[in-house]
């Protein structure tokens, strides 16, 4: 049977990455397959929302203009009948495998409130999925000639990279790409919030957990594939302006995050103790 699990893809101008998405999912074996795929389209200007439809067993939702990431991911939510979420990117690919290992997981943590799959690019180079909490320094460090400094790379692998990718690790937050939410999530942290129209909408939702006294947990049996082929934000300059605008939000709701001083759900390793 399939996992009790929606899966909802929001799409914007992601013709050329959507369908390798989708079929992944339909590609699954029967015992792993997700029980229904929900893509929201963000009124796409390419053939997005055409791909999507030619599947006859994805739901398609239009929305009638760009309302943001997690604007559109809420409403692929709203529309969900599993028990368990998955939020994807439309830029990633499910390897075999993957879901069974994070409803596993799930089943065995009830404290679980969001999960994070370990991601590869092309290549099968392992990503930054689980990171700390961004300061200010960690996104200058990230966005600016800054990151050229002596030391600079040191102080990024530590936001960036802060646990062990080979073990089930607790983390402040997981990158947006892919995110499982729980039943036990569902219920006390609720979905994404609409605030956010892109960037920070992770964080966010994981910070909301952290404060809940739930855990966010990094999978790394469960792999998926991303390409990092963002399009939300409908160009550059766009996006820049988004992440500021977010950025800004994020640090004025959250102010202990901007000098890292907000607490943790991560053992000193990086680890949940055994």
């Amino acid at each position: 049977m399939p996992l009790n699990l929606s899966v909802v893809i929001t799409s914007f101008n992601s013709a050329l990455t959507l369908a390798d998405t989708i079929e992944s999912l339909l590609k699954l074996d029967v015992t792993e397959a997700p029980s229904e795929i929900i893509v929201v389209d963000n009124a796409s200007s390419d053939r997005s929302a055409c791909i999507a439809e030619s599947y006859y067993k994805i739901k398609l939702l239009r929305s009638s203009e760009n309302r943001g990431l997690a604007t559109a991911n809420n409403m692929g939510a709203g529309e969900a009948s599993g028990n368990s979420i998955l939020f994807l990117n439309p830029d990633t690919v499910i390897l075999p495998g993957a879901l069974h290992s994070l409803m596993k997981f799930e089943e065995k943590h009830p404290e679980a409130a969001l999960l994070g799959p370990a991601m590869v690019d092309s290549n099968g180079i392992i990503q930054s999925t689980a990171r700390t909490w961004p300061t200010l320094l960690d996104i200058a460090l990230r966005r600016t000639f800054l990151g050229k400094l002596p030391g600079s790379e040191r102080r990024l692998q530590k936001h960036l990279n802060p646990v062990d990718t080979d073990h089930p690790a607790l983390g402040d937050w997981i990158v947006g790409a892919a995110m499982w939410l729980t039943p036990a999530g569902r219920e006390k942290i609720g979905f994404m919030s609409e605030k956010y129209f892109l960037y920070f909408e992770d964080v966010q939702w994981c910070i909301r957990a952290n404060k809940a006294g739930m855990a966010v947990w990094y999978v790394p049996e469960a792999v998926i594939r991303h390409d990092s082929r963002r399009a939300s934000a409908g160009g550059s300059v766009k996006a820049l302006w988004y992440h500021l605008k977010s950025m800004v939000r994020f640090f004025s709701e959250y102010p202990c995050t901007i000098t890292g001083k907000c607490g943790t759900s991560r053992t000193k390793e990086g680890r949940f103790p055994s």
